[in-house]
């Protein structure tokens, strides 16, 4: 098994971090800044790629869902007997599988849908992951051909006004994010480095415009929009290849990412959670719960939630649990991960 690129998991932790801040501050234009659901999107088909090609599809499909589930399986082990003691009227047995297989976004009682607020980036990554082999079939057969299907179909689905289903959930964010699964497929084959930097900008900049144009004309927050926009940022995150002579030097800033990284399922299904629970504890205390005081007080819960329960992710990932993963010495890495 090949060293992970650090470029990738650099990536990776900025965009947890992103969608971290975004849900505590609350600032609008964080999205505008930097689109993290893309970015983290087309990381994960960059990563699926290299396991489809390492090991096969029955071997990628299953090692990706053995570290997308459990941590899911943690806070569900909490939340829906909380949710239960706390009152759940409409409650059915067969809402427990969403919880533990979330092909549909998992159900909650009114009280807990924080809980659950963030959990359809988990149903999304699920059903790009089972799709896969599919995509990475027809990928290397017709790469351009599958690059513009994909997000054809979300602009059909999106025009035709699809439907607020878990079916139109389903079929929505497998086109749309499924476009940016697919060019970290481009990415990981080197399909998008083989294209000019000139033609890259270019594309960038025609997917930019385009955002923003529909934007002004249609209601904010918009989904086209937002795909256009998030498009643009990956094409070039992409097919960027720096080469980070300095990586190895900075420790620190190594460790970090790598703390992030073997953590981000654990982070991502946790940070809504505890900062509402911050919020309540702020509100029990009689005190406002303002964005930066949320982010003083939910961070460090944050951490103990994390430091408890992400060694789960070790354990998925068949690695010897610690409470903070090391930064491993590697050799920094230009080509595919």
């Amino acid at each position: 098994m090949g060293a992970r690129e650090p470029y990738v998991d650099l990536l990776r932790a900025a965009a947890i971090l992103r969608v971290y801040l975004l849900h505590t501050l609350w600032l609008s234009w964080l999205p505008a800044v930097f689109p993290a659901i893309p970015v983290m999107f087309a990381l994960g088909g960059c990563l699926a790629a290299a396991s489809l090609e390492r090991g096969g599809a029955w071997r990628a499909v299953t090692s990706r869902l053995r570290r997308l589930l459990p941590p899911l399986w943690v806070l569900a082990a909490g939340a829906v007997p909380l949710m239960l003691v706390r009152g759940w009227p409409d409650f059915r047995p067969t809402a427990v599988l969403y919880w533990l297989v979330p092909v549909a976004n998992p159900p909650t009682s009114e009280w807990g849908g924080p809980l659950a607020l963030a959990l359809w980036y988990l149903r999304a990554y699920l059903w790009l992951v089972l799709l896969s082999p599919a995509l990475w079939w027809a990928f290397r057969r017709a790469p351009r051909a599958t690059l513009a299907a994909l997000p054809a179909a979300a602009l059909v689905l999106y025009l035709a006004g699809r439907p607020a289903t878990p079916v139109g959930d389903v079929l929505w964010s497998s086109t749309a994010y499924g476009t940016c699964w697919v060019l970290g497929f481009a990415r990981h084959t080197g399909l998008l480095y083989r294209r000019s930097a000139l033609l890259t900008g270019v594309a960038a900049a025609g997917l930019a415009v385009a955002a923003m144009a529909w934007g002004i004309t249609h209601r904010y927050p918009d989904e086209l929009a937002e795909l256009l926009w998030g498009l643009a940022f990956v094409v070039v995150l992409m097919r960027a290849r720096p080469a980070l002579s300095w990586w190895e030097r900075a420790r620190p800033l190594a460790q970090v990412v790598a703390f992030l990284n073997a953590r981000a399922v654990t982070i991502y299904v946790w940070h809504l959670p505890v900062m509402f629970a911050a919020m309540g504890l702020l509100a029990y205390a009689g005190r406002p719960a303002e964005p930066l005081i949320t982010l003083a007080v939910g961070t460090p819960l944050l951490a103990a939630v994390v430091l408890a329960a992400g060694w789960v992710e070790d354990l998925a990932a068949r690695r010897r649990p610690r409470l903070v993963p090391s930064a491993p010495s590697r050799r920094v890495l230009t080509g595919s991960t």
